[in-house]
């Protein structure tokens, strides 16, 4: 009975472990995780530094809410160990840190979004390997404009541009709307109906061949109230002072006087950003005194009598003022139709400027208006790009 018992349990052990080596046989091998420790709470020490980014004069400035990751060895490779955001001070830290190599990246949005739209502006530090010791140190982060990947050369009008551009036509998705706060805590936004661009040549490499050259007409403005917008006793047409006449029984404007224009040229874009910045000019504005006769033309009255809350001169001249556009190339897509395919290029932009400088004299607006271009061009049918 004993011999029976000691077989039995010898019996059960043996095929107990050969299950066990044939279990282990078919198992797949897992992937080693190697686990990096850098922190010692006791020991370890502290790289700190300030964040800062160039503004539109190309100062350096806080860059509050950067994201910065750090990386075990000499380079970005693999996964961060660790990861921090600067404070509002634009300081930053990794703390606890052993001695060792690291290797530093940063990133900054400044409005810490990123969407496709215009929504902030951002930059990007590509790296700074140190060498952690056994003291704290201190590694400062400038993050930088993000270079454009492309080559791309287009042009309204490929001719005047140069041989090397290839010529685009403007597109009726274009558009482009404002935005400002109201007294009352609401925001008023709008766009207008008549806009275009008349010259862009775009150079994604070289900005310093960038010229741009665009307008609205402030009588066909749209804040999707039909009675605010009215040319006949509407507030805006009051608060823009928009230049009118009488042709017959309807109020007209006289667009030679309310175009207002957005103007870069050659030498006066740069990259910035993942985008650019042109440092241009708004010029606009140039209004008739009420009263003058003979401005109206064949079958038009003098101009309507003035409504100077809203605009109260100067006039007879143009104001001319620097503005600064921020914008960027946001790629292309080709569109097939049929045995026919276009290619359509998509612009983002956005600009500021005070409506004070250009005497619209409106205290229930906030004083910095801000515009945002959507430009969409169309390529050549069956031309690839």
């Amino acid at each position: 009975m004993k011999t029976m018992k000691l077989f039995r349990l010898f019996s059960i052990t043996a095929i107990v472990a050969v299950g066990l080596v044939f279990s282990l046989s078919n198992c797949k091998r897992e992937k080693e995780i190697v686990v990096v420790n850098i922190h010692d709470t006791l020991k370890g020490k502290d790289i700190t530094g300030l964040c800062t980014y160039p503004d539109y004069t190309n100062a350096m400035v806080i860059a509050p809410g950067a994201e910065l990751f750090l990386y075990s060895g000499t380079s970005a490779t693999g996964t961060p160990v660790a990861s921090t955001v600067a404070e509002l001070s634009g300081n930053y830290s990794f703390k606890y840190l052993l001695p060792g190599d690291y290797f530093i990246t940063a990133i900054y949005n400044t409005d810490n979004q990123n969407k496709s739209i215009i929504k902030g502006i951002n930059f990007a530090f590509d790296g700074i390997g140190v060498t952690m010791g056994s003291g704290n140190m201190t590694q400062n982060i400038a993050l930088t404009t993000v270079a454009a990947p492309g080559t791309l050369k287009i042009s309204l009008d490929s001719i005047a541009a140069g041989p090397s551009y290839r010529q685009v036509a403007w597109e009726s998705h274009s558009k482009v709307v404002f935005n400002t706060l109201h007294t009352y805590g609401t925001v008023l936004q709008g766009s207008f109906n008549v806009w275009k661009t008349s010259t862009f040549i775009f150079d994604e490499v070289d900005p310093a061949n960038i010229v741009i050259n665009a307008w609205v007409q402030t009588s066909s403005i749209n804040t999707f109230e039909p009675a605010r917008d009215a040319l006949a006793g509407g507030c805006v047409r009051k608060t823009l002072n928009v230049d009118t006449m009488m042709v017959g029984t309807t109020v007209t404007p006289i667009p030679a006087t309310d175009t207002i224009r957005f103007y870069a040229n050659a030498g006066e874009v740069v990259k910035y950003g993942k985008g650019y910045l042109a440092h241009g000019h708004l010029k606009g504005f140039y209004k008739h005194p009420y009263g003058q006769t003979g401005v109206g033309g064949s079958g038009a009255s003098d101009f309507l009598p003035a409504d100077t809350t809203g605009y109260a001169g100067p006039y007879n001249q143009t104001i001319d003022k620097p503005c600064d556009l921020y914008f960027e190339y946001q790629g292309k897509n080709k569109i097939i139709s049929g045995l026919n395919f276009n290619w359509y290029f998509l612009f983002e932009g956005k600009f500021t400027f005070k409506r004070s400088d250009y005497s619209v004299n409106a205290s229930n607006l906030n004083n910095v208006m801000e515009v945002t271009p959507h430009i969409q061009l169309k390529g050549t049918t069956n031309r690839d790009y």
